[in-house]
């Protein structure tokens, strides 16, 4: 008998093992982290933590939290239940640990206090001119004068800088979340970057951002997710630069779908994020 006649044998038989072994420790895997996002779940609501997302990959937890507070609090929760190896916060802004929120805590603080007037000067102390009636012929307090309305006239962005601006917006792909929560991807990130930038480049326009979810789950937790989905990316646009006042954002849940689902795709199309130039 040849050995190429022994060896095939064996090595089918090794290679049926390795993907038999492949195929059991997946379905343990999925078994053994569907299993710890039902204890998390549990242990969040009866902590009161009901609007916390968690997502387990093996044994590690990553928690969602709508303030660092709530995610510091749901991250020590999931990280004491028993199997779950370590639980990572995340807050509003991304990633939360316990020594930045304590520092955040002292620098608050610390500028409260430092607000505070060490003396205010005495009716005595006051000068004689502070009293005196300002002249007709210096400006009045409130900074107001004729040059204001042409400026604020000179802001308003024209029809064509809207289109344009409302144009730039649609060429950007979809911004993609972690399944059920509204945690970014990696690739959200970086297209959030990209609307970031054509914001800048469109500094006249005021921009509504709005979420909208599949029809997978209950109305009332896809309208909640949307409105978290817009709320994040209005947060990491402010992150980037853009100014807050320029920003809004609205969930609109299932409610107005982009194509009727018929297929995992249509449903993919569905969630989605979007911008509207509403000046």
């Amino acid at each position: 008998m040849s050995l190429r006649a022994v060896l095939l044998p064996v090595i089918a038989l090794i290679l049926g093992l390795g993907v038999l072994a492949g195929v059991q420790n997946t379905g343990f895997r999925e078994q053994v982290e569907s299993t710890l996002t039902e204890r998390a779940q549990g242990a969040l609501s009866a902590a009161g933590l009901d609007d916390v997302d968690v997502e387990l990959t093996g044994r590690d937890a990553d928690v969602t939290a709508p303030t660092d507070t709530d995610a510091l609090a749901a991250a020590e929760v999931v990280g004491g239940l028993p199997g779950v190896r370590t639980a990572a916060a995340y807050g509003p802004d991304g990633p939360v640990s316990a020594d930045a929120a304590a520092d955040g805590s002292d620098d608050s603080a610390d500028a409260e206090a430092s607000a505070t007037p060490e003396a205010s000067p005495s009716a005595d102390d006051a000068s004689p001119e502070a009293t005196e009636p300002a002249s007709d012929d210096e400006p009045s307090d409130d900074g107001s004068s004729d040059d204001q309305g042409d400026d604020s006239e000179k802001d308003e962005p024209t029809r064509e800088e809207r289109e344009a601006a409302q144009e730039d917006l649609v060429e950007i792909p979809n911004i993609t979340f972690v399944t059920d929560s509204a945690k970014l991807t990696k690739d959200g990130r970086a297209v959030v970057r990209d609307a970031a930038e054509v914001l800048m480049e469109h500094p006249e326009v005021e921009v509504r951002i709005e979420g909208h979810t599949d029809s997978v789950g209950t109305e009332e937790e896809n309208q909640r997710l949307s409105e978290r989905r817009a709320e994040k990316v209005l947060d990491e646009l402010v992150e980037l630069g853009v100014d807050r006042d320029r920003l809004t954002s609205k969930g609109y849940g299932e409610s107005d779908p982009l194509v009727v689902p018929k297929t995992f795709a249509d449903l993919e199309k569905n969630r989605r994020v979007e911008f509207d130039v509403t000046n």
